[in-house]
C-alpha cells in the first residue's frame, strides 16, 4: 500500500475518499479503482448477494482492473450476475493472483457484501495489515451502500409527494427557522412567476397588496415562533387578492412539526400551502373512459363538464348537438349511478383521475 502503515492521516482521507463516492451516487467502480491503485492489485471486486437467498442465481457485481478500466451498469454502479456467466468471469480475473478478500453483512443484515482485491503472483502477497484494511473498506462499502439506498428510497418518496400536491394544482412554499424560502414545488413557481399575488425577495415571501403582506408576515411569525407544537391553533388561513380583483389565492401557514420532517432539511420550520381557486385540473379523457367505463364521446362530455363548462358550452367545444351531448350524459348518469351534474363534477374530482396529469393554470 502507498501511504505509512502509521499515517492515520492519510489512511483517514482515503477511506473518506471511498465513502464519499458510495455517497455520492458515482459509479461503483469509480471507489473501486481507488482500492485497486492504492493496493497496486490488479483487479478489485464486490459482490453484493441477498443472505436469505444465495443461490438464487441473481447476484450484484462491480470490478475495477486494471488496463481496463471498471466495469458497471445503470445507476447504482452494479452489474446483474445471473448464472454461471459472471461467476466465471470473475474466477477467471481472480486465477493465479495473490487474493484477500472480507465480508460485511452491512448494518440491515440482510445482504452479504464481499470485498475481493487480486495482485499478480509476482508481486509479494497480501499482509496482515492488508487483510484488516480490506475488512475495514467492506464495512465503509456496506454501510456507504445502505445509507445511499435509504437517501434515494427518502428523495423519491419526497418527489412522489410534490407530484402529487401539483397535480391536485396545490403549491408547497417550505421556510426556514429565519423565514426565507428554503423549497418551492412547481406549482408554487408557477403562482410565484405569475406574480399577481405573491413574491419572493431576498429569500422572504411577501404579498403585493400592503394589508394582505401584514397578515401573511404575522402568520409565517406565528408559525415559525409556534415550533413543534402541533394543533389546529397552529393552522392560519388567509385570501389574497389577484389583479383581477378577486381573493383567488388562498394560503394555509402551519409550522413544520417535529415528526414531520421526514425527506426535509432540520431547518426547514413553516410551509405554506397554496391553491388558486381559477386553476383548472387536468382531466385526462382516457383515464376518465377507463376509470368510470365511458366510450371516448362520454369521456369527452364528462371531462368538459368538470372542469367547468355548461353542457351547451361542452356541446360547442366538441362541435356536436346539444340533443346529443345530452343524450351522453344521461349515458354517463345510467352508468355512474348519479342524477345530477354536480354529482357527476363531485364525481370524478373525488377520483383518482387527477392523479394522472400534472395540472395547469387558468388563463
Amino acid at each position: 500500500m502507498t501511504f505509512h502503515s502509521r499515517s492515520i492521516i492519510a489512511f483517514g482521507q482515503f477511506c473518506n475518499r471511498v465513502f464519499d463516492n458510495v455517497l455520492s451516487g458515482a459509479p461503483m467502480g469509480k471507489s473501486l479503482e481507488l482500492i485497486r491503485e492504492q493496493f497496486g492489485a490488479s483487479a478489485v471486486v464486490l459482490t453484493a448477494e441477498n443472505r436469505d437467498k444465495p443461490n438464487d442465481g441473481n447476484s450484484y457485481i462491480a470490478m475495477a482492473r486494471s488496463g481496463a478500466g471498471s466495469e458497471v451498469m445503470g445507476g447504482t454502479g452494479f452489474i446483474v450476475m445471473t448464472g454461471s456467466t459472471r461467476s466465471r468471469e470473475v474466477s477467471e480475473l481472480l486465477e493465479n493472483r495473490h487474493c484477500t478478500s472480507a465480508t460485511d453483512f452491512g448494518v440491515e443484515g440482510n445482504t452479504c457484501y464481499k470485498l475481493t482485491i487480486a495482485r499478480p503472483l509476482a508481486h509479494a502477497p497480501f499482509d496482515q495489515e492488508e487483510k484488516s484494511v480490506c475488512e475495514i473498506l467492506v464495512a465503509h462499502l456496506a454501510r456507504g451502500l445502505e445509507m445511499a439506498s435509504r437517501m434515494g428510497a427518502t428523495e423519491i418518496e419526497r418527489t412522489l409527494y410534490s407530484d402529487v400536491v401539483d397535480r391536485l394544482c396545490v403549491g408547497i412554499i417550505i421556510l426556514d427557522r429565519a423565514g426565507k424560502v428554503v423549497r418551492t414545488s412547481s406549482t408554487a413557481d408557477d403562482i410565484l412567476t405569475e406574480g399577481s399575488s405573491l413574491r419572493v425577495k431576498g429569500g422572504r415571501l411577501y404579498a403585493r397588496c400592503s394589508n394582505e403582506d401584514r397578515a401573511l408576515q404575522s402568520a409565517i411569525k406565528m408559525a415559525l415562533q409556534d415550533g413543534g407544537n402541533a394543533g389546529a391553533s397552529d393552522v392560519r388561513g388567509l385570501s389574497l387578492t389577484k389583479q383581477s380583483g378577486s381573493k383567488n389565492l388562498g394560503l394555509i401557514v402551519r409550522p413544520i412539526t417535529a415528526g414531520s420532517h421526514r425527506g426535509l432539511s432540520a431547518q426547514s420550520a413553516a410551509v405554506v400551502y397554496l391553491r388558486d381557486s381559477e386553476a383548472v385540473p387536468a382531466i385526462e379523457g382516457d383515464l376518465v373512459r377507463q376509470l368510470f367505463d365511458l366510450t371516448p364521446a362520454e369521456a369527452a362530455v364528462a371531462r368538459r363538464l368538470t372542469v367547468g363548462l355548461s353542457l351547451d358550452e361542452a356541446a360547442n367545444s366538441l362541435e356536436i348537438s346539444r340533443n346529443t351531448a345530452r343524450a351522453h350524459l344521461r349515458s354517463i348518469f345510467s352508468k355512474s349511478g348519479i342524477t345530477r351534474q354536480t354529482e357527476l363534477v363531485r364525481l370524478v374530482l373525488n377520483s383518482v383521475v387527477l392523479l394522472g396529469e400534472r395540472p395547469r393554470q387558468a388563463v
